[in-house]
């Protein structure tokens, strides 16, 4: 049998990257991306957010060294992700971790900081299991674009906001926690109503970093 922190990861995932990667492969189609192109993102860049970017680029015109220091800054916020998967877990030796950082997301972080109990196996199972349904969901989405309702894949991208809720909420059990998510949140929502680019979303990141070590040094309660 599976065990629970297992189990529970694996729904998290099923349910925000399947619908989601399904509705970056039917966006990437309505673009005109070819569908080998679309695959080849998921499976060489596995970046959601770059994904993403890469689509602006497309419809906008390339521009590689853009691109790339796009890429660069996007995914700049794994820099702390790494190190807080370790503290949590001292036995991890430097392979694990080098084995298990090509396949780190935002998604499968929240996973694996909420479960503490997940042991080396049961991370590379969960990431490598990710990597996979996303891969099958932007494939999917390649194909449904032309059966399925323009209306109800757009629904679709609705998923993976809804996965982070789910792993945020429980996580907030004190003030100080509030206060950290209130400060990412307002700041990203005021970004995405403004319109600005992609990379903006280091900002946020970056203001509850900073919010949460004033916390800790202020005294404020923390795990």
């Amino acid at each position: 049998m599976i065990r629970s922190p297992i189990r529970s990861g694996y729904v998290a995932v099923t349910t925000g990257y399947l619908p989601a990667g399904i509705a970056f492969g039917a966006l990437a189609s309505s673009l005109k991306v070819p569908y080998y192109f679309t695959a080849a993102l998921s499976i060489f860049v596995y970046s959601g957010a770059v994904q993403s970017s890469f689509l602006g680029y497309w419809a906008i015109g390339i521009d590689p060294f853009s691109m790339v220091v796009t890429a660069f800054l996007l995914n700049l916020r794994h820099t702390f992700y790494g190190p807080h998967i370790q503290h949590q877990r001292p036995s991890l030796g430097f392979r694990e971790i080098l084995s298990l950082s090509p396949l780190l997301t935002d998604e499968t972080y929240a996973i694996s900081v909420s479960h503490p109990d997940l042991d080396r196996h049961g991370l590379h199972t969960l990431y490598i299991y990710a990597y996979l349904v996303w891969i099958g969901g932007t494939v999917l989405g390649t194909v449904l674009l032309k059966n399925v309702p323009a209306d109800l894949i757009g629904a679709f991208a609705l998923a993976l906001p809804a996965l982070f809720l789910g792993l945020l909420v429980p996580r907030i059990d004190h003030a100080d926690g509030l206060i950290v998510a209130l400060i990412s949140g307002i700041i990203a929502i005021v970004g995405r109503l403004l319109g600005l680019s992609d990379i903006f979303i280091i900002v946020p990141i970056l203001s509850g970093l900073f919010a949460g070590i004033l916390l800790i040094r202020g005294g404020g309660k923390h795990d």
